[in-house]
């Protein structure tokens, strides 16, 4: 889980309530709009007024997910049919938790989050699974028991869901020729661990372990894929293109397979510029040294799902994609991040069964009861109103005692935002952290660029900069957001930027 580490900001709402417009012909954009935000849940509106205005369908969209971070987590506490109030919605979202409630009111059902090789939070693979209304609670909950989920207290049967909406989320890791997942050891012990409950009822459905095959020798089993469509259709595809292999390994083979923006309906050149774009217009013989120098390893699941689709999708980016912060390591000391380890360490199911799962949950419920009591009695000086062992009330008043001695610089700790931090320290893996170097990011966004052109295009594009968290480095924030901005120009032709964090600025 990831939060906010600086205080929320007013955000504006918009209330949409649902219609039968959604019957009625999509329209469509002159330009494709491209949404920049700062903080990522605000990109809900943007989208929300697209469905408003039909340029998108009220319901079933697929959601292209480029982003360090899942964003599936759902607030504790959030009533399921506060999702339909929609004005109420928005105002209580946060980073981390805006897609599950756009799920469950049904206007996505399909995610595909794609990820950079140190992300870990999810195993790779296809997950259908169930979010929906708690019988007993009344809570918005999610059928899929993952570590992800049961540290949160978010996971729930299906058969204790109503008005279940089913859907489908698919993790799958981008690779460049510098990046590789091998580079990054922690990712691939998370795997296991993030699998440790593979269950086939209860609306979890894995229809695979791993999306790359790994020989015993830990070699990378290769995997041809063919999508024979035909031209005519509309539906581009990539024929006989091994995962890990480069466009141009088969420049022999498939010639025609590199003429990435004839396959993707995208002129090879325009003289029509949008004037939005124009600033953030770099040397057009970099990008194409990006795109030449990506390699297509994790991309043909997201092809292949999306290639033959006739559904409107969104393509949502997070610039942290490309370079991410922990940036509770700002925050807190080594020492101050081991006793959070410490108190708030998970202790996963022993088994997949339904008793061994609600008794992980209810065991970690009272845990987390008991420290938020605790940080918060210690903090403001007095005794906890609940019971608390002696050892663990020990640590936390240590903690407490360091945190108030050494305050971070902008001193705006309180007790709620130290449990916040704990929810992201606990054992199931600690936020991403990998600062790019420049041939990095520039990498990524080559990849990048070579997924997108053999894509149909998207219906609208979000952005989200991420800096003021510090998830997104602030000193590479405008350097990636120009490039990207300027990969999507050169993809798509014309695009129509509005930069909606300059206003909130404002």
């Amino acid at each position: 889980m990831r939060f906010s580490v600086v205080p929320e900001k007013n955000r504006s709402t918009f209330s949409m309530e649902p219609s039968t417009s959604n019957e009625k012909p999509l329209r469509v954009y002159k330009n494709l709009p491209v949404w920049v935000v700062e903080d990522h849940n605000d990109v809900l509106q943007h989208i929300y007024h697209a469905i408003a205005s039909r340029h998108l369908p009220f319901s079933g969209m697929t959601m292209l997910h480029f982003d360090s971070h899942p964003d599936l987590q759902i607030a504790t506490d959030m009533d399921a049919d506060i999702v339909f109030n929609k004005a109420q919605l928005l105002s209580e979202l946060s980073i981390e938790n805006w897609i599950m409630p756009a799920l469950y009111a049904g206007h996505m059902d399909h995610v595909i989050w794609v990820k950079p090789p140190w992300a870990d939070q999810l195993p790779e693979g296809t997950r259908h699974v169930s979010v929906g209304k708690h019988k007993e609670t009344g809570k918005l909950r999610v059928s899929w028991p993952d570590v992800y989920f049961l540290s949160d207290i978010l996971y729930a049967p299906l058969d204790k869901l109503q008005n279940a909406k089913s859907v489908t989320i698919d993790t799958v890791t981008m690779e460049t020729n510098i990046l590789e997942a091998s580079s990054f050891p922690n990712v691939a012990k998370s795997d296991i661990k993030s699998d440790l409950v593979s269950r086939s009822n209860d609306g979890y459905l894995p229809d695979t372990k791993r999306s790359k095959l790994d020989t015993e020798d830990g070699r990378e089993c290769e995997r041809n894929v063919e999508l024979n469509k035909e031209k005519d259709s509309g539906n581009w595809c990539l024929q006989h293109t091994t995962i890990g292999q480069s466009p141009n390994d088969k420049e022999t083979e498939n010639k025609g397979d590199l003429d990435i923006s004839a396959r993707a309906g995208v002129p090879e050149s325009t003289n029509e510029k949008s004037e939005s774009t124009t600033e953030c217009r770099a040397d057009g013989d970099h990008l194409e040294s990006m795109s030449k120098a990506a390699d297509v390893k994790g991309h043909l699941e997201v092809i292949s799902k999306l290639m033959g689709s006739s559904k409107p999708f969104i393509l949502d980016v997070d610039l942290d994609f490309f370079s991410t912060k922990n940036p509770f390591k700002d925050v807190y000391t080594k020492e101050q991040l081991h006793l959070l380890e410490d108190l708030y360490s998970f202790t996963p199911p022993v088994d997949d069964t339904a008793d061994a799962l609600d008794h992980c949950q209810q065991k970690r419920a009272a845990q987390l009861h008991e420290l938020e009591s605790a940080l918060k009695a210690c903090w403001d000086g007095t005794e906890p109103l609940c019971a608390i062992d002696d050892k663990k009330l020990t640590k936390v008043k240590n903690l407490v005692s360091s945190l108030q001695d050494t305050p971070p610089p902008d001193d705006t700790l309180d007790a709620e935002l130290i449990h916040m931090a704990g929810l992201t320290c606990d054992d199931t893996g600690e936020l991403p952290h990998h600062v790019s170097t420049q041939e990095e990011i520039d990498s990524l966004i080559g990849a990048m660029k070579v997924l997108l052109s053999r894509l149909p295009k998207p219906s609208i594009v979000t952005i989200s900069r991420s800096s003021h968290d510090d998830y997104c480095p602030p000193n590479q924030v405008e350097s990636i957001q120009s490039k990207v901005l300027q990969m999507l120009e050169s993809v798509y032709g014309s695009i129509n930027v509005h930069k909606d964090y300059e206003t909130l600025q404002q």
